[in-house]
């Protein structure tokens, strides 16, 4: 999925890029996007319940604008100008969940997802060679992400799945480029969801993840560790709609580093909190549901309103 990172330069002016990029000055580069391979506020509504036995397909849409871009402790990036990262993305989930086996009293599934993107960023840095544009653009197929098992625990109010995804380096990517779809690098991340009614018209629903990085040896840059959660809050009208409040919380917990060494004074830790409203239409056979996220309290990130159309069907 796409990343966003802080460029460091030499001379002390910042770029903004995705991916892995590299300039034509000598410089650090922040953790290769200051974000995650999981697409951040993706696992919202009903985060905790199994599919049904049998394939499930998921259909996600989303639609990312910023202008702004924050650095250590939410500071505007001083030396960038006109700033704007946008970026489409289109992707299919298939769940099988498996009718003839059980570990631990859980049922059992597995899950793969393969999303396409198209975005592009810009922006404008004051240079001693005076005001230079830099731009980038990229589409296609994003990296695989894969879940070869995971569990799920079922209840009359509450449901929940354990598993571990893995988030294969498939896609195109030139470090020389500001924008790539692919992130060169290995991602895994473990994971717990749950989805509560306390009350039949009420949905508490978190996915929690914490991701680990491996190396990219293109640039010879490790991200930093993450912890994400994604959350939602619903009120079901009646027995097809509902509507609610989602979001995630996101944290980078260790260091970006290169060659080995922390970067910067702050490790270039990315940091964003996310809210917004949701409508979800839901039968047995079909769901679809709209979702708006605003970011707030952004470090070393862009800030942006995501948009997402999201849909499941049983076949």
């Amino acid at each position: 999925m796409l990343r966003v990172k802080t460029l460091r330069l030499s001379n002390s002016s910042t770029l903004l890029c995705t991916a892995a990029m590299l300039l034509t000055c000598t410089h650090i580069h922040a953790t290769e996007n200051n974000g995650t391979a999981y697409p951040l506020g993706l696992d919202t509504v009903l985060a905790g319940r199994m599919p049904p036995p049998g394939l499930t397909t998921f259909f996600y849409s989303s639609a990312y604008e910023s202008t702004e871009l924050k650095g250590a402790y939410g500071r505007s990036m001083a030396g960038i100008e006109d700033f704007n990262l946008s970026y489409q993305s289109l992707a299919v989930c298939l769940d099988y969940v498996y009718s003839d086996y059980t570990l631990w009293g859980a049922t059992l599934a597995s899950r793969a997802a393969l999303p396409y993107i198209k975005g592009q960023v810009s922006f404008y840095t004051e240079t001693p060679q005076g005001r230079v544009r830099n731009s980038g653009k990229d589409e296609g197929f994003a990296d695989l992400a894969f879940t070869p098992l995971f569990l799920g625990w079922s209840s009359p109010r509450f449901h929940q799945m354990l598993g571990v995804d893995f988030y294969a380096p498939t896609a195109s990517y030139d470090k020389d480029r500001l924008f790539n779809v692919g992130t060169n690098v290995w991602s895994y991340s473990p994971w717990y969801s749950f989805t509560a009614n306390p009350i039949d018209e009420v949905e508490l629903s978190a996915k929690i993840l914490y991701m680990i990085n491996d190396k990219n040896r293109a640039t010879d840059y490790r991200s930093g560790r993450e912890f994400n959660a994604d959350y939602h809050l619903g009120y079901s009208l009646n027995k097809n709609w509902q509507v609610g409040i989602s979001g995630y919380l996101y944290k980078q917990v260790s260091d970006d580093e290169r060659h080995g060494e922390s970067v910067w004074e702050d490790g270039n830790r990315g940091q964003v909190v996310a809210y917004g409203p949701v409508v979800k239409y839901q039968t047995p056979e079909f769901g679809v549901l709209m979702k708006w996220q605003h970011e707030t309290l952004v470090e070393n990130r862009a800030r942006g309103e995501r948009l997402w159309l999201q849909a499941v069907m049983r076949f």
